[in-house]
């Protein structure tokens, strides 16, 4: 199968024989070019948006095994009263699991961090402030954002981390420039959970568990009382399926720190 990025580039380069075909036998009409323009740029946006699509930048998504081995991931945390309550959960069942933090929600909470860190969870980037406009920042200001929060976390853990997972898994040149810059290992998911849609429990639930697949990366968030429960069920089912849950940089064969 044809990776995102090849189908988009095919589609490009078809787009234009298309038109100098067209032009070369006179067949040229504005329709046809604003079709065309359209759906090129419906697939550049559709890229965007989805950080594992490879279009602007490479993406570590899947382990590469055949073994039942999974990995859980949270993004946008810590949060004061439910993150303690996720690594409650985490170590009663023994695993280790990938935190991507926002910077200022880790000034807020730097003893969760540490309990991170003490536990044996990695820590990632996730920007300092997860900004609605982030997709639409110059690389100066992703790159700011950025530095801002690993500075930080290195402030707190004395670890420098090397893994970045763009805010809302939006990507495009500029976020990719600035990824490269900082020599970041971009981390995606292969399973969103949506578990801030306003889902119930029981679909999320279920929307995860039918997507389990040796190598698979779980995205949750550490935001919401609700993970709580959906956490649980979750791990309870994977177990009984025969899955393992392992550190994400081990199944993804990362280094979590520089």
């Amino acid at each position: 199968m044809l990776a995102y990025k090849n189908v988009v580039l095919l589609l490009l380069a078809c787009s234009l024989i298309i038109i100098l075909l067209a032009w070369a036998f006179a067949f040229l009409n504005i329709w046809l070019v604003l079709a065309l323009i359209l759906l090129d740029i419906g697939c550049l946006i559709g890229g965007s948006f989805y950080v594992c699509s490879g279009l602007y930048l490479h993406a570590h998504c899947k382990g590469d095994t055949d073994k039942k081995q999974i990995a859980i991931t949270f993004d946008d945390g810590p949060h004061a009263d439910i993150t303690p309550k996720v690594l409650d959960i985490l170590k009663l069942h023994d695993i280790k699991a990938g935190f991507f933090l926002i910077g200022k929600n880790t000034e807020k909470n730097p003893e969760i961090v540490k309990r991170m860190l003490d536990e044996g969870h990695l820590i990632g980037n996730h920007s300092w402030s997860h900004s609605n406009f982030f997709g639409f920042w110059c690389t100066k200001k992703v790159v700011a954002s950025l530095r801002k929060n690993e500075d930080f976390i290195e402030g707190i853990s004395g670890k420098r981390t090397n893994l970045f997972r763009p805010p809302f898994g939006v990507t495009n040149p500029n976020i990719a420039r600035a990824a490269r810059l900082l020599d970041y290992a971009v981390t995606g998911w292969s399973i969103r959970s949506l578990d801030t849609m306003g889902k119930s429990n029981e679909k999320i639930i279920i929307r995860v568990v039918k997507r389990l697949k040796p190598g698979s990366v779980i995205l949750f968030h550490d935001n919401h009382e609700g993970i709580i429960p959906i956490l649980e069920s979750v791990i309870k089912i994977a177990v009984a399926e025969g899955y393992t849950f392992i550190s994400p940089d081990k199944l993804l064969n990362i280094e979590a720190y520089k």
